[in-house]
C-alpha cells in the first residue's frame, strides 16, 4: 500500500497545483471584464469644448517667410592644362567681370606658336606663288588645291594655339565676391580642375512657399514688401519674378522675389524674411479655429456636433488667417466644430459640451 501511494502522490499533487492555477486565472480573467466595463461607463461620454463657423470679412493680404539666395553663383574650372605661375585674387575679395584672376605657365605654348607661326607664313607664301602660276597657266590645279588645303591647315592650327593660350589666362565670367579659393600658385591644372567660385549679392532670391489659393494670387511682377531679421522694422521691396507650376510634395509652390541689395541695410545670402502680399479688396470667408483641424492640411477632417453625438466631417480648407482658417467644403455657417477633446473621440461618439 506504501509502494502505490508513493506512486501516486506526485500526479495528484502536479493535478492539485494545475486546477489551483485555473481556477486563479479564471478569476483574473473576470475580474479584468469588470474593470473594462467599469472604464467603459466612465468614458461612456466625453467632454468637449466647440465654435461655430462664422462668415468674416479680411483684405484677403497674406505673408511668408523665406530665405534669401545668391542672384548668381558659380563655381568654375580650368579650361587647359597648365602650372599656376601667378595668382591675382584672395577668398573673400570683390572681382569684377572680365578681370584676371589666374595666369599659367604658357611658355611651351609660345614655343608652338612661334613654330606654327613659320609654317603659316610658308603656306601663305606657296599658296600666293601657285595662284600666280595658276593665273599665267603655269601650275597645275592639283598643285594648287596641295597649296590651299597647306595654307587653311596652317591657319587652323595657328587659331586652335592662339585659343589655348587664351585660356591660360583666367578670368572672371561674374562680378561678385571670392566664396572659395581652391587653386594656389604652383600647382598643376588640368582642364576641369575646380578653380573658384565666385558669388554675386548684388541682388538676391527671396524662395518663399505658399498654398494653392494664395499662389493663384500672386502674378509675376508683382511689387512685394519685405521684412528682415536682422533689420527689424526696415522695409525693402521685393518684385515677384517667377511663380512654380508645379506643387512640392506638401501641395505649397515656390515664390521666387528678386530684391536689389541695399548698401545701406546689406542682406547675406541664408538670411531669412518676411514677404507681405497686400491685395487690397476684401472678401467674406467661412471661418473656423485652426486647433479644430484633425490631418494634414490636404486631407483636413473635424468632428462636428449632432445633438450629443460628434460626427467626423471631410472639409478643404482655404486661407489661413491669425488662428482661423477657411472652410472651402464641408461646412456651413452656424455649424459647431469641436476645438478640444478630439483626441478621445471616434465617429458617433457621445459628448457632453463644456461651454
Amino acid at each position: 500500500m506504501l509502494k502505490v501511494w508513493k506512486l501516486v502522490r506526485i500526479p495528484l499533487f502536479i493535478l492539485g497545483f494545475g486546477m489551483l492555477v485555473a481556477v486563479s486565472l479564471y478569476r483574473n480573467k473576470e475580474k479584468a471584464k469588470e474593470n473594462a466595463k467599469m472604464v467603459e461607463k466612465v468614458v461612456d461620454v466625453f467632454p468637449v469644448a466647440v465654435a461655430s463657423a462664422k462668415t468674416e470679412s479680411f483684405d484677403g493680404n497674406f505673408n511668408s517667410t523665406g530665405n534669401f539666395e545668391p542672384f548668381r553663383e558659380l563655381n568654375f574650372a580650368s579650361e587647359t592644362a597648365g602650372r599656376v605661375i601667378a595668382i591675382y585674387f584672395d577668398k573673400g575679395t570683390f572681382v569684377n567681370e572680365g578681370q584676371i584672376l589666374i595666369k599659367l605657365d604658357d611658355e611651351s605654348i609660345q614655343r608652338e606658336l612661334k613654330i606654327a607661326q613659320i609654317n603659316y607664313d610658308k603656306r601663305k607664301k606657296d599658296l600666293e606663288r601657285f595662284e600666280n602660276l595658276s593665273k599665267a597657266n603655269a601650275g597645275t590645279g592639283m598643285q594648287l588645291d596641295d597649296a590651299k588645303f597647306g595654307f587653311l591647315s596652317a591657319e587652323q592650327q595657328m587659331e586652335a594655339l592662339k585659343e589655348r593660350l587664351a585660356k591660360t589666362i583666367v578670368k572672371s565670367p561674374i562680378a561678385g565676391i571670392v566664396t572659395k579659393k581652391i587653386a594656389e600658385k604652383g600647382s598643376f591644372l588640368a582642364p576641369g580642375t575646380p578653380i573658384m567660385e565666385v558669388t554675386d549679392i548684388s541682388r538676391l532670391k527671396m524662395i518663399i512657399k505658399v498654398a494653392e489659393n494664395e499662389m493663384l494670387k500672386i502674378q509675376n511682377g508683382q511689387n512685394v514688401q519685405i521684412e528682415t531679421e536682422a533689420y527689424s522694422g526696415v522695409k525693402m521691396s521685393g518684385v515677384v519674378k517667377n511663380v512654380a507650376i508645379k506643387a512640392d510634395v506638401s501641395k505649397r509652390y515656390d515664390i521666387e522675389l528678386d530684391v536689389v541689395n541695399s548698401s545701406i541695410n546689406p542682406l547675406k545670402a541664408g538670411m531669412f524674411g518676411t514677404a507681405f502680399f497686400e491685395f487690397g479688396a476684401k472678401g467674406k470667408y467661412l471661418m473656423i479655429p485652426r486647433k479644430a483641424l484633425l490631418g494634414s492640411i490636404k486631407d483636413a477632417k473635424v468632428y462636428t456636433t449632432e445633438g450629443n453625438i460628434a460626427k467626423l466631417k471631410n472639409i478643404k480648407v482655404g486661407i489661413t488667417q491669425g488662428d482661423k482658417i477657411e472652410i472651402i467644403e464641408g461646412l456651413n455657417e452656424g455649424d459647431k466644430v469641436i476645438v478640444t477633446g478630439q483626441i478621445n473621440l471616434q465617429n458617433g461618439s457621445k459628448i457632453s459640451l463644456l461651454n
